[in-house]
């Protein structure tokens, strides 16, 4: 706590000057609970938490090993109120160069900090960070129930009996609130843009094969890209997206649904979702996310783990007769926009349950 006393002076002076309340460590009453406890209860409490980061970690006894600081950041990204500030011109620990890094990362999905040298640089940039973040935050409501119903209304619906010739795809459905234009009808027409996202598709971070043909078109306001295999990624001038990523079909005659190979799918949707809100809504206009999650299925029958369908890649007990169960959803379903990427792995592990409820054998 005594460290870096001057520098948390000029950031309660920035803040107070705002007509803000400083909730600080110091300030806690006292309690039984234990003060790590109190200080993430703290975090979890506070409208915005302000991180600052000097050259040293600090001490790092505790039950996770990792600093007092450090705990309380990953508290508080997940609601995607942190606002960090990085000291230049020092020469950081290595754990606080991991630390940094880490921040730095996380940096490009939350709301923009700066970086500072003096206590006066870092008054000024923790001004103008909160009047950003005012800003930001004096929007429209969120609509919680039309982005529910939109996300619903993007996932494509299975038609019964009829059999693709393509292995199953995960539908992802991404729908950002509150309501408002992301892309401009002259951006989403922007053959640039459009090229820009084709080559995003087809990298490592996304779902496209670079061996297939590639097709935009445009429906409805919506920029549409689709491949033969059935990937496409839609997207339209509110920043609502659809993200069909093929699922790695199994091996054998039969065809289950392979749990790790849902998992993975979903976790590629996420993360381009992600990487397409931060391309085109960088100041954060969208702060709150829905996401819904469909299967089709019509080239596959039943669910397995890999090490299930290895034992027995021939044979399997299939539910038939069943109606399609439709698009599943968290609960509730709307996320900060920033959980896209610091709850992605809870994400992932709860969709697939939810998935695997509706399509387990």
């Amino acid at each position: 706590m005594r460290d870096f006393a001057t520098y948390r002076d000029a950031a309660f002076a920035a803040i107070r000057s705002l007509d803000h309340e400083v909730v600080s460590a110091e300030d806690f009453p006292a309690s039984t609970t234990s003060s790590r406890v109190a200080c993430l209860q703290g975090v979890r409490e506070a409208d915005l938490v302000i991180l600052i980061l000097g050259e040293r970690y600090g001490w790092s006894g505790t039950q996770s090993g990792l600093s007092p600081t450090h705990e309380e950041f990953h508290e508080a990204v997940r609601d995607g109120k942190v606002i960090p500030f990085v000291q230049t011109g020092v020469n950081f620990e290595a754990a606080q160069q991991r630390f940094v890094e880490e921040v730095e990362n996380y940096d490009t999905g939350m709301h923009r900090g700066r970086k500072f040298l003096t206590e006066e640089d870092l008054r000024n940039e923790v001004t103008r960070a909160i009047n950003r973040y005012q800003l930001s935050a004096a929007t429209t409501p969120v609509d919680v129930e039309a982005m529910v119903e939109k996300a619903r209304q993007l996932i494509p619906q299975e038609e019964r009996g009829m059999v693709r010739m393509i292995g199953p795809l995960l539908h992802l459905a991404v729908v950002g609130g509150p309501a408002q234009t992301i892309l401009r009808p002259s951006e989403i027409e922007d053959q640039q843009k459009v090229d820009a996202i084709v080559a995003d598709l087809s990298t490592a971070t996304g779902y496209f094969s670079y061996r297939r043909r590639t097709v935009p078109r445009f429906d409805q306001g919506a920029l549409i890209i689709e491949q033969e295999n059935g990937a496409a990624f839609s997207i339209d001038e509110t920043g609502a997206m659809l993200l069909s990523v093929p699922v790695e079909e199994a091996t054998g005659h039969l065809k289950p649904l392979i749990e790790e190979h849902v998992a993975a799918a979903i976790g590629k949707g996420l993360t381009f979702a992600d990487s397409m809100l931060e391309k085109f809504d960088r100041t954060q206009r969208l702060t709150r996310t829905v996401v819904a999650a469909d299967i089709g299925t019509s080239a596959a029958f039943g669910w397995r783990t890999r090490s299930q369908q290895a034992a027995n890649p021939d044979s399997m007990q299939i539910a038939m007769g069943r109606n399609a169960p439709g698009a599943v959803m968290l609960n509730p379903p709307d996320r900060t926009r920033m959980a896209l990427r610091a709850d992605r792995t809870q994400m992932i592990e709860d969709l697939l349950a939810l998935l695997r409820r509706n399509y387990g054998s």
